[in-house]
């Protein structure tokens, strides 16, 4: 992360490092010629970026705070950094300088913290020698402008010599030791630019300083007063103070010129450098058209620099024929960036103090001036919009990004997101992972991570194959100490390939289709459309529908509307499956999947007996069919059963309109299912979907011969008739309740039953042309098993040899039969009641998964033959009277086996 941290500083390389008057306590002071520089840590004097107050020491006297309106008039200027970091310039011949002989200056100073105790002031005494006072000495400070002259006023004994030759001029009095001159200064003449006369009083209070000493006569003020004026010099703007004091001795009068002028423009800038131009002959200081630069010296806050100092700096200071040229890089270590909000954008400025000091003499004179100009300079505001960098690695499945650079002085407080704000310790304690990042320079930046899971990131699809996570959010800045506030927004935004999308498989049985639906990568994020109907709460109910974090699953009866019907054999219908996963806000396909199974139905059956069941099945190819609309070659022959999906047939093979032919060796039987518009015209209701015409055939032999034997012999016994041997059928159903007047259809498999319910299942055999009442029906076993086949294992005998299994701790209980409409011989019917169970150790098979088988006896119970055919359970219910069951063949019984449909435990 550091070197990419780096490579950011590079693009902006704002730059901010120590003064250089920063000392190890804190605090210090230089003499710097004419001026005293103080420097003070804002840390150590206010504890906040804010500057000391100053007071300052006249002998026992103190004197301040200093306001603003007094340090211009007593010769004090301040300037501070954004970290408080305080420069106070002092003039040498301040307003309570302690001077001796004008060549050594005491200065004593307070500095004491705004509203802190006593204690903690900090006092500042320097002693500072300037002994090289040239004729005139000039001082340009940021909030002053300062001259001070030689007045060469006449001492007492060189007025003497004066007026000794000046016929009745008064004696000169003697004056005490130590005073150089008997004159008193009297007024002041100024042009601003017209001539005007004020009271040393009236300069006073228009905020000017004046003071003279025994040897110089100084005059500080304001660049903008009233006493000023403007003045373009060489195409520089300076503000200009020109003055004559006025000095007198009883009856004579003598005229002292002090005059200043200082730059208030000549800075120039380019992205890259800072030019500062000065007239070098600053004319309306001149006496004459020109002057003659004897010094010229560059410096920064009061400091002069050496040539080798400039020269790794980037300094340059040079001379035209009009001006003098100082030339300084912007970024320049002796200067500081500074942050700003500009209409709520982030701007920075660069502020560098740079001096010039020069000596020169006017042309043909021989007064010299030594001028020094203190001049702050901040460029223009620099619009500096953050740069956020994106170092997202999308496997990584974590945002990572970079914002900066910034300055010191910046702070990052909150985000926000989705229009709540947090603050830093917040959104740290919510997931966002925020550093701040220091370089060398100062200079700092922001680090944050958030991982793709985290709830504020957005997650789209915008194709199929395709996850887009997108962060959007606000960065919250205060900038110091002002506490002004600017935003900086930040989207991130990144796309991954998904290649774990969500996916379908199946698997089908002769009853069910089994799907499962795996998520992927994207989740749940997706619509189910089941054959063409969406996968509803209510339809996954129906649906059996069960899911964990990675999946979820599925199962869909045969009977289900869903499934399409694709085609239809004699002993099977093929049906198919489709599952769509799709997304829901663009509507496109996720993934496609179908499945076709062929599920065992017996579709036509032939008895031999001349009855004919038949099942038409809706096809997919005609969606608008409704198969209860369907009749047989006679349009009177409707349906036995009938949905919305099939269409049950069951007649005799000489009604309904079927046909019959011959060929070959067999018989014939023909119908056809249609609708009934279809037999009249021809054609379906709806012309664009194919006529629906179901037609089935049975096909009977005609000539069919068997062998039998005859052979005589002794007649050892009385002969008996035989139990008839022929095809008969026999049913298994399941009734709803004890009455057992309605009773559950194929379509209602599978079942699901809660432990030890009762079931109440009815066997009857069915004779349609043969009504024998002497004929009986007798249960000879019953047992449960786990699937169709009825020679499975595990298995539970529930009845054994006619009665109920011993062993059962739920014992079968056979119920009586009675006639009614339906039932006409009960001795065709058996009705029993079973407990609903489960294997324990079905391991291979879903779990409470049972189906039920019989093996049914039709016999003669007036035969001795067994002792079955006397009746159910006739082992039990003869056994009291001492009669045994006989020995059986299965050539002498006719037996048959039926079995229930699937039955669920839950």
């Amino acid at each position: 992360m550091s070197s990419l941290l780096c490579f950011q500083v590079l693009i902006l390389t704002l730059t901010t490092t120590l003064p250089i008057w920063a000392y190890p306590d804190g605090k210090g002071s230089e003499c710097l010629g004419n001026l005293l520089r103080v420097s003070v840590d804002g840390f150590l004097i206010a504890g906040e970026l804010a500057p000391a107050e100053v007071y300052v020491l006249n002998g026992s006297d103190v004197i301040g705070p200093i306001t603003p309106f007094l340090a211009a008039k007593c010769g004090f200027s301040m300037v501070s950094d954004p970290w408080g970091n305080t420069l106070l310039y002092i003039s040498l011949q301040h307003c309570y300088s302690q001077s001796k002989s004008d060549g050594t200056f005491e200065i004593n100073l307070q500095l004491r913290p705004h509203g802190e105790d006593s204690h903690r002031v900090h006092t500042v005494s320097k002693s500072c020698s300037y002994p090289k006072w040239t004729s005139r000495e000039i001082l340009c400070s940021q909030n002053y402008m300062e001259v001070s002259v030689e007045h060469n006023l006449p001492t007492s004994e060189q007025l003497a010599w004066m007026v000794s030759g000046v016929k009745d001029a008064p004696p000169v009095k003697s004056v005490s030791a130590g005073t150089r001159s008997p004159f008193r200064l009297q007024k002041v003449i100024v042009y601003a630019p017209a001539q005007k006369e004020v009271t040393p009083v009236e300069l006073h209070k228009l905020g000017y300083g004046l003071y003279t000493s025994p040897t110089r006569l100084l005059i500080r003020g304001l660049h903008n007063t009233s006493v000023t004026h403007s003045q373009d010099v060489a195409g520089v703007p300076m503000a200009v103070m020109r003055s004559s004091v006025v000095y007198e001795h009883r009856w004579m009068l003598f005229l002292v010129n002090a005059s200043a002028a200082c730059p208030t423009g000549g800075v120039s800038f380019t992205e890259e450098m800072i030019t500062w131009r000065l007239p070098r002959h600053i004319t309306p200081l001149l006496s004459s058209a020109s002057s003659e630069t004897l010094e010229a010296y560059m410096g920064i806050e009061g400091q002069r620099l050496d040539e080798a100092s400039m020269v790794a700096k980037g300094y340059s200071l040079y001379a035209t024929d009009s001006h003098i040229v100082i030339e300084m890089p912007i970024g320049s270590p002796d200067g500081y960036y500074k942050s700003h909000v500009h209409k709520r954008d982030y701007q920075t400025t660069f502020t560098i103090e740079p001096m010039v000091e020069l000596l020169w003499r006017a042309s043909g004179g021989s007064d010299e001036t030594r001028y020094k100009v203190l001049y702050p300079i901040t460029t223009p505001p620099v619009p500096r919009p953050p740069h956020v960098i994106d170092y997202t690695v999308p496997e990584e499945g974590v945002f990572t990004m970079v914002l900066g650079t910034f300055l010191p002085d910046v702070e990052l407080t909150n985000i926000t997101i989705d229009s709540a704000e947090m603050t830093v310790l917040e959104a740290a304690a919510n997931g966002f992972d925020i550093r701040q990042h220091g370089f060398p320079n100062g200079s700092k930046a922001f680090s944050l991570e958030v991982p793709f899971t985290h709830p504020a990131v957005i997650k789209e699809i915008p194709n199929v194959k395709t996850m887009t996570y997108t962060l959007d959010l606000v960065f919250v800045f205060l900038v110091l100490p002002e506490e002004t506030v600017f935003f900086h927004p930040a989207v991130l935004e990144t796309s991954v390939k998904d290649t774990d999308l969500a996916s379908v498989t199946g698997s089908c049985d002769q009853r069910n289709v089994y799907i499962t639906v795996k998520y992927g990568n994207q989740g749940p994020n997706f619509e189910t459309l089941v054959g063409g109907s969406l996968l509803t709460g209510e339809l996954a109910q129906q649906y059996s529908f069960k899911e964990n974090v990675t999946h979820f699953s599925l199962v869909v009866p045969f009977e289900s509307p869903d499934i399409a019907i694709e085609g239809v054999q004699s002993s099977f219908v093929r049906g198919r499956l489709d599952v769509t996963l799709q997304n829901p806000e663009r509507g496109w396909n996720i993934t496609y999947f179908s499945l076709a199974c062929s599920f065992l139905t017996s579709v036509i059956e032939c008895s031999p007996n001349g009855t004919i069941q038949a099942l038409a099945v809706k096809l997919e190819a005609v969606p608008r069919l409704d198969p209860r609309q369907l009749t047989l070659n006679d349009p009177s022959c409707g349906p036995y059963y009938s949905d919305d999906r099939f269409a049950f047939f069951y007649f005799r093979v000489d009604s309904c309109g079927t046909t019959r032919k011959f060929k070959d060796d067999v018989m014939v039987y023909e119908n056809k299912a249609t609708l009934k518009s279809a037999q009249n015209t021809m054609t379906q209701l709806n012309p664009s979907e194919p006529v629906y015409r179901f037609r089935f055939f049975c096909i009977y032999a005609v000539n069919a011969g068997k062998t039998v034997a005859f052979s005589t012999m002794p007649q050892s016994t009385t002969p008996v008739a035989e139990a008839g041997v022929g095809e008969l059928m026999v049913h298994m159903r399941l009734a709803k309740d004890v009455t057992y007047t309605d009773f559950f259809s194929d379509g209602d498999y599978p079942l699901v039953r809660y432990l030890r319910q009762p079931l109440y299942f009815e066997v009857a055999l069915e004779l349609v042309k043969f009504k024998d009442p002497n004929v009986e029906l007798v249960i000879d076993r019953c047992w449960a098993a786990l699937n169709e086949d009825r020679m499975s294992k595990p298995r539970w005998d529930v009845i054994v040899d006619g009665c109920p299994n011993p062993k059962d701790p739920d014992q079968t209980i056979f119920h009586p039969v009675t006639p009614d409409d339906r039932v006409l011989f009960p001795s065709l019917f058996k009705r029993l009641e079973v407990k609903m169970f489960s294997f324990a150790e079905a391991e291979d098979t879903p779990a409470g998964q049972v189906v039920f088988h019989c093996d049914a006896v039709i016999c003669d119970p007036s035969s001795p033959l067994d002792g079955l055919c006397h009746g159910q359970c006739a082992n039990k219910q003869m056994g009291t009277n001492g009669v045994k069951r006989g020995p059986r063949a299965v050539s002498q019984l006719h037996i048959e086996h039926v079995s229930s449909g699937l039955l669920f435990l839950i």
